[in-house]
């Protein structure tokens, strides 16, 4: 699902691997603080909280279709090299294999990511509907933009990413283009904030690999 705020949403699903019980109540705030920051951004019209499989109606529905692969295939394929030490924790897979998000995991620090994948019908289509969610975002103050942590993966469309790092609570999202599919990525996470930013460039990387 598009962007999140400041935590994720999570399942335990390794009972040996659980955080301590301290841990697991800074990560029940961040959850709190999560849902105040989409609540606050969805007020304003800047994030869409359900991924859509269609494009914006402004969006123009001819270009070339330079990506086969289905989001959930380009989603799992991704998963499975473990980027940046990230492990599936939960997924959804709609029937039409257009859309697909999940959750990742990285057990070491608790940091966790939403994976979010969505595959147009055309190239246009995918470009105006980042073009339109970008403009949004680039209207958010009190972020840092980190786009150039994304800059390797320009030259197969466009990148755009950003962050800030509260209360050693760092999050760092970034979204970007390949051909025909929408890629994006949000992370939190109480690690430095510039750890993150590998993050971000290793599962993005991750990403762009599988969508072919």
């Amino acid at each position: 699902m598009p962007f999140r705020g400041h935590s994720g949403d999570s399942d335990a699903t390794r009972r040996a691997q659980e955080p301590p019980p301290s841990a697991a109540r800074n990560k029940i705030d961040r959850r709190i603080l999560l849902v105040m920051v989409v609540a606050v951004l969805a007020i304003a019209g800047v994030v869409v909280l359900v991924p859509t499989t269609t494009a914006p109606p402004s969006a123009a529905t001819t270009g070339s279709i330079s990506v086969s692969s289905g989001a959930d295939t380009i989603v799992a394929s991704a998963v499975q090299s473990s980027p940046a030490g990230f492990t599936l924790e939960s997924s959804k897979q709609p029937s039409s294999a257009s859309t697909d998000w999940a959750v990742l995991q990285q057990v070491s620090d608790g940091s966790e990511a939403n994976v979010t994948v969505m595959v147009y019908q055309s190239t246009n289509a995918s470009q105006a509907y980042y073009d339109g969610l970008v403009e949004g975002l680039k209207g958010l103050t009190g972020y840092t933009d980190v786009t150039s942590s994304l800059t390797s993966f320009q030259q197969y469309g466009a990148c755009y990413g950003y962050g800030e790092d509260v209360d050693n609570i760092a999050v760092v999202n970034g979204v970007c283009t390949k051909g025909n599919v929408f890629l994006q990525v949000h992370l939190v996470s109480s690690i430095a904030f510039s750890s993150l930013e590998g993050d971000l460039t290793s599962i993005m990387g991750a990403l762009y690999q599988s969508a072919t």
